[in-house]
């Protein structure tokens, strides 16, 4: 019993002696407070970054799918402008007008067989100086030659500018206003359409070969000169082709706005098409029509800005666009290069006949000379019964012995067939 009471007593001694006192344990408290504190405040701290960086990704994330909605639409608005496979001619306007640059090459034939209805040159030269009186005075002319005003078209048949940039002065002059007295005019009205047919005329045969009494007509030489005169005008008609050309491009059609109409509202280029639209003439040429597709993006610093801000589909659209009218451009190119090579055969085909076949018909002539004086020396030829009837009463006391024989003639005209 007195051992187990020690035993207790020295147990609560050592326990006593282990226990920290009020004030060491008061601070090891604090430390604790203090690094729950800091734990708590590094992890408040990591809660704001991570929300920051949600917040910019959630944003991206947004706007991407804003831009993948707005492309669906445009997609699903391409869908919808364009025309269903096969469908009919009234399905565009593009379509019901007929392909534009075919529009351009009829008006082409249709003045490729066109003629001036006057058939000699008498005739030609009286309606020339009809048509100056009445339509293409100059101010120069008033007073003479029967004019008794200067016309607002002057000189209109004799002028180049009358085919390229359409005949007739402007209304005035302002120095702030270029092509308001000298206007270009792409598209012809029915005066420039009539002013550059006779400038045609005048520039490919101004005065007509006139043909032969009716009575002569059926004979030998007749029928030569009717075929010689055929070929004289189909040489002309290689230059009436290129100058047509020319006319035709500028001749108006309806059909052709109503094209132009439908390709710009299938390709929604909307940033300057009402400034467009005013600009162009009711009925518009299809060189107009080309210049208008050129200018609508060369002239026009809108669709510089346009391609600057737009996205890279619709830049890669308008591209598609300016590929499909270089394309056509590239067509005409080889189309007017057939012409120039055509003139180029010809020239040279005129270089030929003028030259060559001229040297040509000399040497053929001197060949046949040649044959017919050795044949005539080889045979002896029949004696004349009167080989001198008029004997020369001064004989020559020193005559050739190799006298020339008479030459025969070139039986083919210079230039001509035999």
């Amino acid at each position: 019993m007195p051992i187990l009471k020690i035993g207790l007593v020295l147990g609560a001694v050592g326990v006593g002696l282990l226990a920290p006192s009020s004030p060491a344990r008061a601070a090891c408290d604090g430390c604790v407070v203090a690094a729950v504190n800091a734990h708590k405040a590094e992890m408040v701290w990591q809660f704001a970054e991570l929300k920051k960086f949600l917040g910019e990704q959630f944003k991206t994330i947004r706007q991407s799918l804003a831009q993948v909605e707005k492309d669906s639409l445009r997609a699903r608005a391409d869908l919808a402008y364009r025309p269903p496979a096969r469908a009919c001619e009234t399905a565009t306007a593009g379509a019901a007008a007929g392909p534009a640059r075919d529009r351009a090459e009829a008006y082409h034939r249709a003045f490729n067989h066109l003629r001036r209805p006057e058939r000699t040159g008498a005739a030609a030269g009286a309606a020339m100086v009809e048509a100056q009186v009445a339509h293409y005075c100059n101010a120069e002319d008033v007073g003479s030659h029967g004019c008794t005003q200067a016309s607002r078209r002057p000189d209109a048949p004799f002028q180049t500018e009358t085919l390229y940039s359409g005949s007739g002065l402007g209304d005035r002059a302002d120095a702030t206003r270029p092509n308001t007295f000298l206007p270009e005019v792409l598209s012809f009205d029915d005066d420039r359409i009539a002013d550059a047919r006779r400038f045609i005329d005048n520039a490919a045969d101004p005065y007509p070969t006139d043909d032969l009494p009716e009575a002569l007509r059926e004979t030998p030489q007749g029928q030569t000169f009717w075929i010689r005169r055929k070929l004289y005008e189909g040489r002309l008609s290689a230059s009436r082709y290129s100058l047509n050309h020319a006319l035709a491009w500028r001749a108006p059609a309806a059909a052709l706005k109503g094209w132009l109409l439908q390709v710009w509202q299938e390709s929604k280029a909307a940033e300057h098409r009402n400034e467009l639209i005013a600009a162009l003439p009711e009925h518009l040429s299809y060189l107009e029509l080309l210049k208008t597709l050129v200018d609508s993006r060369f002239a026009m610093p809108t669709w510089y800005a346009g391609v600057a801000g737009n996205n890279e589909a619709a830049n890669l659209r308008e591209l598609a666009y300016m590929g499909a009218l270089a394309l056509n451009l590239q067509y005409l190119q080889l189309r007017q290069g057939e012409r120039i090579e055509h003139l180029l055969a010809r020239a040279n085909l005129g270089d030929a006949h003028l030259n060559e076949r001229k040297a040509l018909q000399e040497e053929r002539a001197a060949a046949l000379n040649l044959v017919k004086a050795a044949t005539t020396t080889a045979g002896g030829g029949a004696p004349n019964p009167n080989p001198n009837p008029n004997p020369d009463p001064n004989p020559d006391p020193n005559p050739d012995p190799n006298p020339d024989p008479d030459p025969d003639p070139d039986p083919t005209p210079e230039g001509g067939a035999p």
